[in-house]
């Protein structure tokens, strides 16, 4: 048999041969530097300049979207600034337990003097018997050319109990008679009697509202009044249901009380046609 190297042999001479210059070629293009070269003996590589460039990203730059500019709702018209109320001077006399309801249908006269006097004094008498004896003395003074129980009386019998000096007196308007009665309460610092239902019947006026003080130098108007009707809790067939103690009502509202003196018995000179009042006076 023939000695000689086969095709088969040869073939695989060469792959062998092919591989180890492709590993060779491996190492040498991986050849060791620094510390590894100087082990194995293997020079290390030259230093090559290095020149360093700033990294620029490729990327889509991921875009954060910006949250829209808030937009401001237009400013709220102001609303129109509320008026400065003028200025009020309130003054009340009453004090819970002055009041006292009239024992008949025939003694408010009396009934209002009895609630006068509790307004003035330090302690309140609301006693049937001292309110039989004011209507007694009310009448008493009256000089009354039709009997019965007068304004002159009213004033006189208060005088007489020691509520200071009263007197009858008598104005052509209602605005007039109320602004009269409040200046009296303001100088006097007591109560005002009202002659309502046209003279028939009698309240207690003991404070008032006002837009300006009626001692000082300005104008001033009434805007609220404080009055009390003896005639509580009674119903009038004619007047209707009666205002409770210390009733604040305004002037307009007084209107429908107290009106011009008319009295069926007969003539008054100097009161028919007025708005009667029994006011205090210094």
């Amino acid at each position: 048999m023939d000695r000689s190297t086969s095709p088969l042999a040869v073939l695989f001479v060469a792959l062998l041969t092919a591989a180890t210059i492709g590993l060779s070629a491996f190492v040498v293009t991986s050849a060791p530097t620094g510390a590894v070269a100087a082990a194995t003996g293997t020079p290390a590589a030259t230093p090559v300049a290095t020149t360093v460039v700033a990294e620029v990203s490729l990327s889509t730059p991921s875009v954060v979207p910006s949250s829209s500019p808030e937009i401001s709702p237009p400013p709220s018209p102001s609303a129109t600034p509320t008026p400065t109320p003028k200025p009020v001077l309130a003054m009340n006399l009453y004090r819970n337990g002055d009041f006292v309801s009239e024992l008949t249908p025939v003694q408010c006269v009396s009934a209002a003097m009895q609630i006068m006097l509790n307004v003035i004094g330090p302690k309140d008498d609301r006693s049937s018997r001292t309110q039989t004896a004011l209507a007694k003395l009310a009448k008493s003074l009256s000089d009354a050319p039709y009997g019965g129980t007068e304004p002159l009386g009213w004033a006189r019998g208060l005088q007489q109990r020691g509520a200071g000096h009263y007197k009858v007196v008598v104005e052509s308007t209602l605005i007039k008679a109320v602004r009269r009665g409040v200046a009296a309460i303001r100088a006097t610092g007591r109560p005002v009697g009202l002659l309502v239902w046209r003279g028939a019947h009698s309240w207690v006026l003991h404070g008032f509202e006002t837009t300006a003080d009626p001692a000082g130098p300005n104008a001033w108007s009434v805007t609220r009044i404080y009055v009390s009707d003896p005639w509580y809790p009674r119903i009038s067939r004619i007047w209707g249901r009666s205002r409770g103690p210390n009733a604040r009502i305004t002037p307009k509202q007084l209107t429908e009380d107290y009106l011009p003196w008319k009295r069926p018995t007969g003539r008054y000179p100097g009161m028919d046609g007025k708005f009667v009042l029994v006011i205090p006076v210094d």
